[in-house]
């Protein structure tokens, strides 16, 4: 019998409803379906004390057994003894009955618990009653229900109500077998004021305990609920990140292509002005959105790690180069220290993107002309730094630039300058990634924000020549991509590059084609969310089992989950995530269809 899951039903629990029991504890009872619960965790919390209970209540059974051989005449010693074996006996089997958790239901317990409670204080009223009959050498007073009465409130740990009317009809008993035996109406008075009192502040300590019990159990389950309605908070949240994430970056990438596609059109200077304002209005937007998500999904911990050996030297080469613009815009010079063969073991997407944000707040925030990357090896570690010349900080701000939103010379608050998340996302990623970090500046002085990473495997890389970064790519790319208006820029985008594009909507019109299409492909860029019951990665597998593609292929995708990039790596499928910027797409796209990018690997250093 599982008497268990009849206590703990499955009812989904409905918090308000708990909130409102807090002004109604004064009654010790529950709503029937809270009751059942409640029932059963104080049967537990009874069970818990077993062998205390046991101990105590057998071995004072047998002490006073032996009391009553010693002083009491062996008229009534027999008879006493007698019944206390019996009673002993009666007690044992409560105490094993009524204490088997999930085994015995609590009412039943309570019950039988109850009844050796009685029948105990019962035996003692007998025996005090029946040496009231004989002469004995020591007086035997009421002061041994006082022992009784006290196990009974608290001790065992019975229900208020079932402890007070025990005691309660343990009292009544005696002072009628008092009046019975005819002790004047002086004496049941006052044994019954005596103890009339001790089983009132008795049963005033068993409504506070069970009250105190209710209120534990009470608070228990509020806590269960707030942790079911935060489990179900951050299920929303994830959903909410997930569409936002899928759903904003879509036309953010196909405006990225349009306007890269205009602005290698147009020849207009005021038009090619106009497109350039757009195209960093867009890049703007670009880079708020995924500091704003990486942030949301950081803190979710919704980013793990995947680890590997890089090369640092010319993984940070080709870093700087990617703010070089951006620094020579600022007249700002950007220098590399570091030896040539060193590896760290690390994800490079996260330590890009830390290393990058803090690249990004020297050269926008600091107001430095020499902004140095700085590479030392020491005690297996790699010890990374970016120092500036620029304004410093002090120990005040070097606290409240890792805060979010928080920009320290921007009052305007001019989005040129970011949303101030980079250093709050930077403080999120070394925590994630477990790296030793830290800054040390003076006002006036500079800064250097620096991060200690684990040392790898420094591993030959085979040179391979790719086309001038202006040449056409001369290739056949098929694309599949179930958005319009993301396909028709990604198709022209592609085709004033070089590239041949044949384009598919959803997943079975190309499998129907079969070789005639993809004969001849040299890269396969497909969306994850197709139309139809096959996604993306199902459509490279599709192709591959059945012989007809076997080059390398990714996913160009707005689904930015683990579980999506996890299952992308183990199928050696490349992932570019939308928003891409054009530039970096053409470098994806180029190193895919010549061979020096190893599938599977993210393009792009976008936490999501």
């Amino acid at each position: 019998m599982m008497v268990e899951a009849a206590a703990a039903p499955d009812a989904p629990l409905d918090e308000p409803a708990l909130l409102a029991q807090r002004h109604r504890l004064g009654r010790l009872r529950f709503p029937a379906s809270m009751e059942v619960g409640f029932m059963s965790y104080l049967h537990r919390k009874m069970c818990s004390r077993v062998w205390p209970v046991a101990a105590s209540s057998l071995g004072f059974m047998l002490l006073f057994i032996w009391v009553d051989y010693a002083f009491l005449p062996e008229s009534v010693h027999y008879l006493s003894i007698s019944v206390r074996l019996a009673v002993l006996l009666l007690v044992c089997y409560c105490l094993w009955y009524s204490n088997r958790a999930g085994s015995v239901e609590p009412g039943s317990a309570f019950n039988t618990a109850t009844l050796g409670y009685v029948c105990t204080g019962l035996m003692v009223t007998m025996v005090i009653l029946l040496c009231r009959l004989e002469q004995v050498r020591v007086p035997v007073t009421h002061d041994g229900l006082y022992l009784i009465l006290l196990s009974g409130s608290f001790l065992l740990g019975l229900p208020a109500r079932r402890a007070v009317l025990g005691s309660w009809f343990i009292v009544f008993s005696y002072l009628i077998g008092e009046a019975l035996l005819g002790a004047s109406r002086q004496t049941v008075l006052g044994t019954g004021l005596f103890l009339g009192c001790f089983t009132l502040m008795s049963s005033i300590g068993a409504y506070a305990y069970e009250h105190m019990l209710r209120s534990a159990y009470l608070n228990e389950q509020l806590l269960q609920a707030a942790r079911v309605r935060a489990e179900r908070e951050s299920q929303g949240k994830t959903r909410f990140l997930a569409t936002a994430s899928h759903d904003l970056r879509q036309p953010l990438h196909a405006m990225s292509l349009f306007i890269q596609h205009l602005d290698e059109k147009v020849v207009e200077p005021d038009t090619r002005k106009t497109i350039g304002r757009l195209a960093e209005s867009a890049q703007l937007l670009q880079a708020m959105l995924n500091s704003l998500l990486d942030i949301s999904r950081l803190s979710m911990g919704m980013v793990r790690p995947q680890l590997r050996h890089i090369n640092l030297h010319d993984w940070l080469r080709r870093l700087l180069d990617s703010v070089e613009v951006s620094a020579r815009q600022r007249g700002i010079q950007l220098q590399l220290e570091c030896p040539e063969r060193c590896a760290v073991y690390t994800d490079p997407v996260l330590l890009e993107r830390l290393l990058r944000n803090y690249l990004n707040n020297a050269l926008v925030h600091a107001g430095a002309s020499r902004v140095q990357l700085r590479v030392t090896e020491t005690g297996g570690q790699a010890h990374i730094a970016v120092v500036d010349d620029g304004c410093g900080l002090n120990r005040d701000e070097q606290q409240r630039i890792f805060e979010e939103f928080t920009q320290l010379r921007n009052p305007a608050r001019t989005l040129e300058k970011g949303v101030g998340l980079g250093l709050s996302i930077c403080r999120q990623l070394q925590h994630l990634l477990e790296y030793p970090s830290g800054v040390v500046s003076e006002p006036g002085q500079g800064a250097c924000f620096w991060v200690e990473v684990p040392l790898g495997e420094w591993q030959a890389q085979p040179a391979v020549g790719l086309a001038p970064g202006g040449a056409a790519l001369n290739g056949r790319v098929l694309l599949v991509e179930n958005d319009m208006v993301n396909r028709e820029a990604m198709d022209t985008l592609l085709r004033h590059w070089g590239c041949e594009v044949d384009c598919y909507a959803d997943a079975a019109t190309l499998l129907q084609a079969g070789a005639d299409v993809t004969a001849g492909t040299g890269l396969l860029l497909t969306d994850y969310h197709l139309e139809g019951p096959m996604n993306g990665l199902e459509l490279v597998a599709s192709l591959r089992q059945a012989g007809l593609y076997d080059g390398p292929a990714a996913l160009v995708t707005a689904d930015t989950s683990s579980p999506l990039a996890d299952a992308a790596r183990q199928a050696d499928v490349a992932v570019i995530y939308k928003p891409v910027l054009p530039a970096r797409l053409r470098r994806t796209v180029q190193s895919l269809l010549f061979g020096a990018r190893q599938p599977g690997q993210a393009a792009g250093a976008d936490l999501v």
